[in-house]
């Protein structure tokens, strides 16, 4: 685009912007995550568990206009990089958590638009102090669809994307679940190399239609020489998941190689500096967590509780999380409760066979007394279906080409496929059904069950 016309589009849409100061806004903007109160001053954006600032004064919501927006002009690719890419954190009914990182602070925007409207209920101007930006709209539209782009002011006049490995990344999507919907989930495990046969099942899960995504652990493992954990991150994780990170959250929990010294930054691992905590209005207060070891996710009357196995192996928040935990399993306001977790409770694996026994005698009698029907896990780099006292325990590790043999078989197990797949969940009012999908597209298990 001509800099000339460049200029002129922004110079429109900054008096835009200024003729639209009266009107009010429900954002909240955090630059800064991982706080204990959210009164805290923020800590340097280097910092792998900096805290939050206060609330951004609200911003000024952009109704529909025929007046140019930045998703209406063509943003260059700037000099300013992501160190995390634009990503869905979280999606309720109503709102959206947003989260990046840039190299360097910046001034500019996170501008929302309705793809079924065009209306522009939110644009949220970055703080210029801060790198890091984790970004909540409310009071969306359930059911609907929204896109979210990030534009920065360049040195040279006008507006600019960041880059992403030298190229851009474009606008993200997400959609508000419409109240009683059926779920539609993607579960993948063990996905740390970013090969071939990641992205297969990423493009994969990308097609299907779904409303989030399920990692059972194991996010990114091993850096080759000299490079830093930002780069592995963009190498294994985020440029292999691109298709599902620009359109959907992607929830998981931590495994044993997140923590890794190896892939941490600054003392810490990098896991909790990738994925802070996030607001949610079911669970008020978990946004606060100094770390994002444990926590809730809640879709209707389902919530998954996603877990930290590691404080089996030496970890600490063993004795928090046993609380929480117990405390979550015990909330009479979920019909379904489905526990995530890397190390699964039973396996048939010739690979680390024993580490399964602190897990299944800590949180199995804890499962079976709360009445839960399935349970998410991976670490075993395989597909196995085990059950026990009408609990079905799904390993879901085969999200990569490194694969582990079978063992001795476990007296719990009903399947074992030695494949790379990934898992598509439906839930509805009535049943849960998984269906276990090769690399191939071809199903390799299937199991309905109901919901009582």
């Amino acid at each position: 685009m001509h800099p000339t016309v460049k200029c002129f589009l922004c110079v429109i849409l900054i008096s835009f912007l200024a003729s639209c100061s009266s009107v009010t806004g429900s954002v909240t903007t955090t630059n800064a995550v991982n706080s204990e109160t959210p009164e805290e001053t923020a800590m340097p954006a280097t910092s792998p568990t900096p805290t939050a600032t206060p609330t951004a004064e609200p911003p000024t919501p952009l109704p529909p206009s025929p007046t140019p927006s930045l998703f209406d002009i063509e943003l260059p690719v700037g000099e300013v990089k992501y160190e995390i890419p634009l990503n869905i954190r979280h999606v309720t009914e109503d709102s959206a958590t947003l989260f990046f990182e840039l190299d360097t602070p910046s001034r500019g925007y996170v501008s929302v638009r309705s793809r079924e409207t065009g209306a522009f209920p939110f644009t949220i101007p970055l703080d210029p102090s801060q790198a890091r930006h984790l970004v909540t709209a409310h009071n969306l539209v359930s059911g609907s669809t929204y896109d979210a782009l990030v534009a920065y002011e360049a040195e040279e006049g006008g507006y600019s994307q960041p880059r992403f490995l030298d190229r851009t990344w474009g606008p993200v999507s997400f959609h508000t679940r419409a109240e009683g919907a059926p779920l539609r989930i993607g579960v993948i495990g063990d996905a740390s190399f970013g090969d071939k046969t990641t992205t297969g099942l990423v493009d994969a899960m990308a097609d299907a239609n779904l409303d989030f995504i399920i990692h059972a652990g194991d996010v990114v493992d091993r850096i080759a020489a000299n490079a830093n954990p930002f780069d592995s991150y963009k190498e294994n994780f985020y440029a292999p998941f691109e298709p599902l990170l620009t359109m959907m959250p992607v929830y998981t929990v931590p495994g044993n190689h997140d923590y890794d010294r190896d892939i941490n930054y600054e003392g810490e691992p990098f896991y909790y500096y990738a994925f802070p905590p996030f607001p949610d209005p079911r669970f008020p207060g978990q946004e606060y967590a100094e770390r994002n070891q444990h926590y809730a996710i809640a879709y209707g009357d389902a919530q998954f509780v996603m877990l930290d196995t590691q404080v089996f192996y030496g970890e600490p928040g063993r004795e928090e999380q046993e609380s929480w935990l117990e405390e979550r399993l015990a909330d009479p306001g979920f019909k379904v409760t489905i526990p995530v977790f890397h190390v699964a409770p039973f396996n048939s694996s010739t690979v680390h066979p024993d580490d399964s026994r602190p897990v299944r005698g800590t949180w199995v009698p804890k499962f079976e007394a709360a009445n839960v029907i399935l349970t998410l896990s991976g670490h075993f780099h395989t597909y196995e279906r085990l059950m026990k006292n009408a609990i079905t325990y799904v390993i879901s590790s085969g999200g990569s080409s490194v694969l582990y043999a079978k063992g001795e078989k476990a007296p719990e197990s009903k399947l074992y496929k030695r494949e790379s797949h990934y898992l598509l969940m439906e839930l509805d009012s009535e049943t849960m059904t998984y269906t276990a999908i090769n690399l191939e597209g071809d199903v390799i298990d299937e199991v309905t069950i109901p919901l009582e």
